[in-house]
């Protein structure tokens, strides 16, 4: 029975440093004080007891976490070409499911695409020239490209930003390549300025009050006259 006194216990090795003071700091470190130089072991299984056979305290290692099953990773979108990298030789975008927030270069692809691509290259780069002149026209018909293909100025919108599913890969590719040259180069010097344009198939009521500038293919190009005074 401990008696409230103080009495002092050395650790199994003798330690100055290791004493323990009391039974009931002893007990409080998981020993039983049976006399002045030894320790017993509170508990009978040495496993459970965090000591060894010589009483002496053992680590327990913490195991590590799982390896997750799948490592997942998330990489942000890669950016789209601009026209000068496809001109350069970058990669062809796949065709836009619509044109709503689409790129002047889809805009200007999807164009070509539709009105040209069963034509020669010049007169698919018209249609790009056309796009753009009418682009460069302030506040009159859209002043970026988009703005002159979306709100169907062109027959093969079947609404405001939707059209036919765009399925020749190869035209696409080059309907591309050619609108990234003429967004880099700009309008055809050709055209001289052609803002207009219709198949040799139908006559619109607007083409005579235009000045005619030429045929490519079987499209007729026109310039409208006040479009020289909106510059």
């Amino acid at each position: 029975m401990w008696t409230g006194k103080s009495s002092s216990f050395a650790a199994p090795n003798g330690s100055p440093d290791a004493t323990v003071r009391s039974a009931h700091e002893a007990v409080h470190h998981g020993k039983i004080a049976i006399g002045p130089n030894r320790i017993k072991q509170a508990a009978a299984d040495p496993e459970e007891s965090g000591f060894d056979h010589s009483g002496l305290t053992l680590e327990v290692a913490i195991a590590p976490l799982p390896r997750p099953a799948e490592v997942m990773t998330f990489r942000p979108t890669p950016r789209p070409a601009t026209p000068a990298e496809i001109v350069t030789g970058a990669a062809i975008p796949p065709p836009p499911p619509s044109l709503r927030n689409a790129s002047e270069l889809s805009c200007i692809a999807v164009a070509i695409y539709h009105e040209a691509r069963d034509q020669e290259e010049f007169g698919q780069r018209a249609v790009a020239s056309v796009i753009l002149q009418r682009a460069a026209i302030p506040h009159r018909w859209g002043d970026s490209a988009c703005e002159n293909v979306v709100p169907t100025q062109f027959s093969f919108m079947t609404s405001h930003y939707e059209y036919l599913k765009i399925e020749d890969t190869a035209s696409w590719e080059k309907a591309v390549r050619i609108a990234a040259e003429v967004l880099v180069n700009g309008p055809l010097p050709e055209l001289r300025g052609a803002d207009h344009y219709h198949a040799t198939a139908v006559s619109p009521q607007w083409a005579p009050k235009m000045v005619r500038i030429r045929s490519i293919d079987d499209h007729v190009f026109y310039v409208d006259p006040h479009s020289y005074s909106a510059l």
